[in-house]
Formats: C-alpha cells, sequence, structure tokens
C-alpha cells in the first residue's frame, strides 16, 4: 500500500499517537509508571496503621496538604504558641537538620520554664524513619479518630488576623486568591486543611495535659522552694587529720580497690557511705595549635580617627544611646535618650575596634594552619565509604611543624603540644581550654568541652548536639575563642586555638592499682609547669588515710563543740588552726582550714528539680559529676531539715554536732534554724504554682508525644511490603507569593 495513501486513511490513529507522545513528553519521563499504574495503582496499599490503610493518592494528597499549610504560614503560627507548638511545627515542617536558630530558641524555652526536656529529646524530634507526610496523616488522623475539630469559620477568622503580619501587610482576601489559582482548590478545602493541623495541635495539648498535679505536689514544691535554712558551722574533714605518712598493707590496698573499683567517687549509698570509687570517667588526648592574642596585638595597626568616626556614626544609636532624666536636677523626672558625644565615646571604639582587629588576625592565622593540616583530609572525608582512624591520622597534618611554618610566615608565635588525658571535668577547670567555645552555629556558643565529648566513641554517653558538624579523630576544630575576654578585654591569658583529638578512653573500672596516667592541660608558653598525674594508687591510699581518721575526726569535733561552747567559737576556730591547721593545709599558702560558714538561704531540692537539672544539663559531659555532688547536698539538706522537725523553727539544744559521711565531714553547728512559709503566703502562692506546674508538665510531656518513633508505634504503623527507605527533605522552601 502507498505510504501517502495509508496516512490518509488512518490519520486519526496517528494523530492521537502523537498527542499521547507529546503528553508523556511533556509530563515527564517519571509519571509515565504512574499513568500506567491506573485506578488500582493509585488505591493500592503502602502502608498501614491498625486496620487502615495508606495509598499513593493518600500520600500524594498529604504531601499537597504540607505544601499548601507552609505556604499560608501554619510553620510560624504553630512557633509562635509554645514549645509544644514548636516542636509539632519542626516535626511537620523541618528539613532533615534543625536550623541552630529554631535549636536555640527552643532551648531558651525549656531553660526559661524548667521544662523536663534537653537536647536528647530534642534530636529524637529530626530522628524520622519515614517520609514527613507519613506523620501528618497519622497525626491528623489521630486528632479525628478522637473528634477533635476546628472549624473553617475559626479557621478563617484566624488567618484574616495572621496573614497580613506573615504576607507582608496582604489581606486574607488576596493571599487567598492567589493560593486558589495556584492549586485549583476551592477556600473551603485550603481552610479544611488548616483545621487539621490545629485540631492536631488541640489534641496534642489535651493528651499532654491529662496527668494534673496534686495539690500535695503543689504544697511540696511551695515549701521546697519558699522555706530556707540558715546556720553557722565549722567543717571537720576527715583528711585535716589523716595521717600523711600513714602507709596502708598491700592487702588493705587490694581490698579497697576490689570493692569499689567499678564505681564511680562520690556516689554514695548504704554500702559505701562515704562515697568512695575508683572508676575511671570518659578521658580524651588532645592536639593542640594556640596562639596568645597578646602576641598577636603586636602585629595589628592601631585604628585611625576616620575608622574611629565611621564606627561611631554607623552604631551610635545601637551603642552609643543612654537613657537620662530629662531634668538633671529632678531624679524623679521622664527619662529621655541622650547620644554621647563622640568625645566621650574615643577611647571605648579605639579599645573595641582594636580588640576586633587582634581577634580576626588570631582567626586568620589559625584558619591558615587549619587548612594545612587538613588538607589531606579532604578527599578522605569526600570518600563514601568512612576513613578509619588509622586513615585519619595518617593523613592528619604534623602540629608542630605546622605551628612553627606558620608562626614564621606571619611572624606570631604558635604554640603546639600534646595533653594527657582529660575528663569533661578536666577541660572544664582547666584556665584555658575551660574558657574556649566554638561560634558560628546559631547565636549561643557552643562550649569546647560538649564539642569534644560529642564523638561518636562514646556511645550512648556522648553528648547530643545539634546543628553542628560532627567531631572526628584527628580532625581540627576550631579557631575556638575565649569568650571570657569580652569581661576582661586587657587580660594578658587570652588564646584562640586549634585542637583535634588524638585518643579517646571510654569509662571503664581501671585494670590493676598499678594505673595512672597524666592530665596535663594546654600550655602556652608554661613549658616548665610541673606535669600532674592521676594515680589510681594513690587515691586508694588517700581514702584509706580518710577512713583511718575517722574516728579521730569525731574526737576532735567533740573537743572543738566543747571549746567553743565554754571559750567562745571565735577562739575556738583559732585555737585549732593554731594546733592543727598546719597538718590539714594542702597548699602552705592556703589561708586558715578552719573557719565559721555563714550558710544561709538553704534550700532543699525535690526529685523533680533534680530531675529537670539531670534532663537539661545532659548536654554538659560533666553533668554526671555535678549531679552526684547535687544529690550528696541534697541528703544534707534533708538532714538539717530532719534535726529541726516539722513543728519547730529552730535547733534549741546548740551547739550541735553532725556526722556526714558522704561529705567525709563532721559539721559543728553555731546555730540551725528556718524560715518557714505560712499559709497565707502559700495560699497567695498557690495559683501561680499550679499553673505554673501544670503547664510545664504538659510542654515536658509534648517532647514524648511528638517523637516520631512514639507517633509510629501509637498508631501501630508498618508498611505494607518492605521498601527502601525515602530520604525525605520535607516540605519544599515557601516559593515567592504570587502577584
Amino acid at each position: 500500500m502507498n505510504l501517502v495513501k495509508w496516512f490518509r486513511k488512518n490519520n486519526k490513529k496517528v494523530m492521537a499517537v502523537v498527542v499521547i507522545v507529546l503528553m508523556v513528553g511533556f509530563i515527564g519521563g517519571s509519571s509515565i509508571s504512574y499513568l500506567f499504574q491506573g485506578h488500582g495503582g493509585r488505591d493500592k496499599a503502602v502502608a498501614y496503621y491498625g486496620k487502615h490503610k495508606i495509598n499513593h493518592y493518600d500520600r500524594e494528597q498529604a504531601r499537597q496538604e504540607l505544601e499548601i499549610l507552609q505556604m499560608l504560614g501554619a510553620a510560624q503560627v504553630l512557633q509562635s504558641r509554645d514549645l509544644l507548638g514548636l516542636l509539632l511545627s519542626e516535626v511537620l515542617f523541618s528539613q532533615e537538620r534543625a536550623s541552630a536558630e529554631v535549636i536555640d530558641y527552643a532551648r531558651q524555652l525549656i531553660q526559661r520554664n524548667r521544662y523536663r526536656v534537653g537536647d536528647k529529646q530534642l534530636q529524637q524530634i529530626y530522628a524520622k524513619t519515614v517520609p514527613t507526610d507519613i506523620y501528618w496523616i497519622l497525626l491528623r488522623e489521630e486528632a479525628a479518630l478522637a473528634g477533635m475539630h476546628v472549624s473553617s469559620e475559626d479557621v478563617g477568622r484566624l488567618l484574616a488576623q495572621v496573614i497580613p503580619q506573615l504576607f507582608g501587610g496582604q489581606t486574607y482576601a488576596k493571599v487567598m486568591q492567589n493560593m486558589v489559582g495556584r492549586y485549583g482548590i476551592a477556600e473551603n478545602e485550603i481552610l479544611a486543611m488548616y483545621g487539621k493541623v490545629l485540631a492536631v495541635l488541640q489534641y496534642t495539648e489535651t493528651i499532654c495535659s491529662i496527668q494534673a498535679v496534686t495539690g500535695s505536689q503543689v504544697r511540696h514544691l511551695a515549701s521546697f522552694e519558699n522555706e530556707s535554712m540558715n546556720t553557722e558551722a565549722v567543717q571537720m574533714r576527715a583528711s585535716y587529720f589523716a595521717d600523711k605518712g600513714a602507709t596502708p598493707s598491700p592487702a588493705e590496698l587490694l581490698q579497697q580497690f576490689d570493692r569499689y573499683k567499678a564505681v564511680f567517687p562520690g556516689d554514695p549509698d548504704g554500702s559505701n557511705p562515704y562515697g568512695f570509687g575508683y572508676r575511671l570517667p570518659d578521658r580524651l588526648q588532645l592536639e593542640y595549635i594556640a596562639v596568645k592574642l597578646a602576641d598577636v596585638s603586636s602585629t595589628v595597626a592601631a585604628p585611625t580617627h576616620e575608622e574611629m568616626e565611621t564606627f561611631y556614626r554607623d552604631n551610635r544609636n545601637r551603642l552609643f544611646t543612654e537613657q537620662v532624666a530629662a531634668d538633671p536636677g529632678d531624679p524623679n523626672s521622664p527619662l529621655v535618650d541622650r547620644l554621647k558625644d563622640f568625645s566621650e565615646v574615643t577611647g571605648e571604639i579605639r579599645e573595641q575596634l582594636t580588640q576586633q582587629r587582634i581577634a580576626t588576625r588570631a582567626e586568620q592565622v589559625l584558619i591558615d594552619a587549619r587548612n594545612e593540616a587538613d588538607a589531606r583530609l579532604v578527599s578522605l572525608r569526600a570518600r563514601e565509604q568512612k576513613p578509619s582512624d588509622e586513615e585519619m591520622k595518617s593523613a592528619a597534618g604534623d602540629y608542630q611543624k605546622i605551628a612553627q611554618d606558620v608562626g614564621i610566615k606571619h611572624g606570631v608565635p604558635l604554640y603546639s603540644g600534646r595533653t594527657g588525658q582529660l575528663s569533661a571535668m578536666d577541660l572544664q577547670s582547666d584556665k584555658y581550654l575551660g574558657r574556649l567555645f566554638l561560634t558560628g552555629y546559631g547565636q549561643i556558643p557552643i562550649r569546647l568541652s560538649q564539642l569534644l565529648f560529642s564523638i561518636e566513641q562514646f556511645g550512648e554517653r556522648a553528648v547530643t548536639l545539634m546543628s553542628v558538624p560532627d567531631v572526628q579523630m584527628f580532625r581540627s576544630i576550631g579557631p575556638v575563642r575565649d569568650l571570657s575576654g569580652m569581661s576582661r578585654p586587657n587580660a594578658s591569658d587570652q588564646i584562640m586555638a586549634l585542637v583535634r583529638i588524638v585518643a579517646v578512653e571510654p569509662t571503664a573500672p581501671p585494670a590493676s592499682l598499678d594505673v595512672s596516667y597524666s592530665t596535663r592541660a594546654l600550655r602556652v608558653g608554661d613549658a616548665q609547669a610541673e606535669d600532674s598525674v592521676y594515680s589510681v594508687r594513690e587515691k586508694v591510699i588517700e581514702d584509706l588515710r580518710i577512713l583511718a581518721a575517722w574516728d579521730t575526726t569525731r574526737t576532735r569535733a567533740q573537743e572543738f563543740v566543747a571549746l567553743a561552747a565554754q571559750e567562745g567559737w571565735d577562739t575556738a576556730v583559732a585555737k585549732y588552726n593554731e594546733l592543727y591547721g598546719e597538718q590539714a593545709k594542702d597548699d602552705p599558702n592556703d589561708p586558715n582550714v578552719f573557719e565559721i560558714q555563714y550558710l544561709t538561704g538553704l534550700r532543699r531540692i525535690s526529685a523533680e528539680q533534680l530531675q529537670v537539672i539531670a534532663t537539661q544539663a545532659a548536654a554538659n559531659p560533666a553533668a554526671s559529676q555535678y549531679l552526684r555532688r547535687l544529690r550528696v547536698e541534697r541528703r544534707f539538706m534533708d538532714q538539717l531539715s530532719a534535726l529541726i522537725g516539722p513543728d519547730k523553727d529552730e535547733v534549741t539544744e546548740v551547739p550541735l554536732l553532725v556526722e556526714f559521711k558522704p561529705d567525709q565531714s563532721y559539721y559543728c553547728l553555731r546555730n540551725l534554724s528556718i524560715q518557714r512559709l505560712t499559709q497565707p503566703q502559700f495560699e497567695s502562692i498557690r495559683p501561680m504554682l499550679l499553673s505554673r506546674e501544670e503547664h510545664a508538665e504538659s510542654q515536658s510531656m509534648a517532647a514524648v508525644h511528638l517523637d516520631p518513633d512514639n507517633i509510629l508505634k501509637r498508631m501501630g504503623f508498618r508498611f505494607a511490603e518492605q521498601i527502601t527507605p525515602v530520604v525525605d527533605m520535607g516540605p519544599r522552601e515557601l516559593p515567592e507569593d504570587p502577584v
């Protein structure tokens, strides 16, 4: 058959094929499989919650709803409410990683209101194991099954109020018209979508507020917060009277070591009343390159007069305006703004600009050193397979050589070295390392010790940090800077540094009595300083000496109380410093060991308060040691309170001797009293406390309720078949508002 005749005869069929091909090309190859799925493909179950199924169409609809909700500012509306709203917003609208600004804001809410939420709970909000649209389906259905509903009329009234604030003054009608035109969805349907997210919010608030705070809890809390004790005491530590020359036998040493080697020090209980313990803490070893800011100052030019004038002009309203009385002769007159004259603040501006230049110069020097030290690590980190610690070690640059070369290049002396094995407490108490912070990841600087102890080698004990790069062995961290310089601008010991972890030692019982290690910290120009060493054997010997001195300590405390009652407290204190002061001193330059301590405003610590502190302090690697000390203090306060009793305001039989083994001390009390909360005072603060605690409890529960894993478990979610997890990037960014 002639081809032309065939085309003429079958032109309708040919055109149909051409149209289909053009449609497929226009829609895209990725949609071909979807087009050929047919109605049955869209309805096919991909997952279930309980007995209900989720199909392709459900997920497609959920993704569109999330996009429309984000376009209408649902995330901002939720975040403006409280922590609960913020967490719900992050579950539904966040990307894979939290923004530093959101985390900073969440932490401020938590700390200000004493919520029982920490960084680990916050991190769980972002640990999603299924795509975001799944969580949206589950949350909205959970709220609907509970009967939660927000009418379109209520949603419309809310949006009419918030839309002008979110869209630069545009009206509700204009924005809604744009939304209807863009998505081809009726206004009522859009309002219904928004009502669903508000219903989820209401359901979450309801379910997290179920556990009411009882009256007895409020009374208990009121007494702990508002009742305080006062005492004057002299502390008699057993270490003051220990024989520093005594040498316990090998059998005694081994028995003491074996009994407490797996216990952390300072954690007393019934079987260990003195709080002995020899378990070694998490430790790490660092290499560092440091620069003294005082050394950098000589390489920085002083600011010119023109530069200072420009700085003044650019910042006068923000930095150099003060409020003063309108009438200088009348301190009660209204306050008015007064702009300081340039001549008044010239010195301040010069100092500020100079410090900025010094810091910038030091940072440039250390960035140069970091680039050289980590140059060969870049290709390793770019590999798909994670490099081993040995590969990282081999590729890491030589800090000592780099410090020497870069220092010569920039004309600034750089100090390099290696620390001993440092615990979190060692780091935080060091005069250099304890003042160093990493900036640039949110408004709140990150303490160096937090960053270092977030390394994965510490497992579940690793500090949870968010919105910062992961810490790796042999990879440089920094420059880290001394932020205390803001309050000490002329301090000669300010430094800036690079550090990297070269060894990690997780917590464990010491292998033997003979375990010891260096605890040398960072040094800059003080190489002659004596090296510090921790020895398990020496610690065991010290504890056995304290134990041997316990009876002597009790006797000396009894003698002191008798002497104070007879000759007066000041005389007794002076006499004991004369008799026992020298042997009690660890440092010959210490002042008097024995002194009257005026302890005022002592408050008991409740179990609930301890729980809040423990949760919020979890991001501090030294928190466990701090909490052990806090628990000891709590026992001491409880013991003092028990001495007074419930029906008295003071102890009348004084002076009084108190044995307190957790502190390895006796306390000689000159007096002891309590300022009690009266019934009228309690009634006046009761409503406020009740409201505060109920709110704090509901906000704390929100972190549990909105935990992504808990959402899946609660709703009985499961995939219809095993599929490869989808990397979910969350809803798309807000596009520009259509005109």
